[in-house]
């Protein structure tokens, strides 16, 4: 499948998974102190900080060699329910982009792209039982960008900035587990909704266009217990 096809088939699934099911939301009063899941209901606060591996796809380099970073905070609100039990919305400061080392034997140049960009993220969150695992949550998520650097840091291109966009969309599904009274862990992955340099699949640099793909692992610290 070509990035195209992935990018809609995530697109989709993200899309199916935040509108199926939501139901109506009790901000009123809450029936139990805990969802059917164990976690308390209502409000939350957590910040988050979280370890990406990513690459643009586009960029003639494969691999997740970029190691990046998020680090913010998660509001959301919990409820007692079926299906879609809770909506939540991340801020967060991310480092993305992609790196390619030099290759000796074919001569193929190193460059390292350095993606700095505030993120804004809302996501439908969806509680699974698993056996002897018990309960996981299966994520999904439109998350928006505001790009504020874009720099090599290893290679030569000064016209780098000039090609990207300052504004973006990705998808993101990923599966999270609480593991005690005050950590939660994530694993997730993003890809990007259009591309991420200007012109799209029109620019003569980058014909196939240029799209954010990554994954990370996240933790959450719960306040309270």
């Amino acid at each position: 499948m070509n990035h195209r096809g992935l990018r809609k088939l995530l697109l989709l699934f993200a899309v199916g998974g935040m509108f199926t099911n939501v139901g109506a939301i009790p901000f009123t009063k809450l029936a139990n102190s805990k969802a059917a899941d164990g976690e308390p209901m209502g409000f939350y606060a957590r910040p988050m900080l979280g370890v990406l591996m990513s690459q643009i796809d586009g960029d003639q380099a494969s691999g997740y060699n970029k190691l990046g970073f998020q680090v913010g905070m998660s509001t959301g609100y919990r409820w007692d329910g079926k299906g879609i039990n809770a909506l939540e919305m991340q801020m967060a400061m991310a480092e993305r982009g992609s790196r390619r080392a030099f290759n000796a034997e074919t001569m193929v140049n190193e460059f390292h792209i350095r993606c700095r960009q505030i993120e804004l993220q809302l996501n439908a969150i969806r509680p699974l039982s698993v056996g002897g695992w018990g309960s996981v949550d299966l994520i999904a998520g439109l998350r928006a960008f505001r790009v504020l650097e874009v720099k090599e840091t290893q290679g030569y291109n000064p016209g780098i900035a000039n090609d990207f966009r300052k504004n973006g969309l990705m998808i993101h599904l990923g599966v999270g587990k609480t593991v005690d009274a005050h950590w939660h862990m994530r694993i997730g992955l993003d890809y990007s909704v259009n591309s991420l340099v200007k012109g799209g699949t029109q620019s003569i640099f980058y014909p196939t266009g240029v799209y954010h793909n990554g994954m990370g692992a996240t933790v959450f610290y719960k306040w309270g217990g």
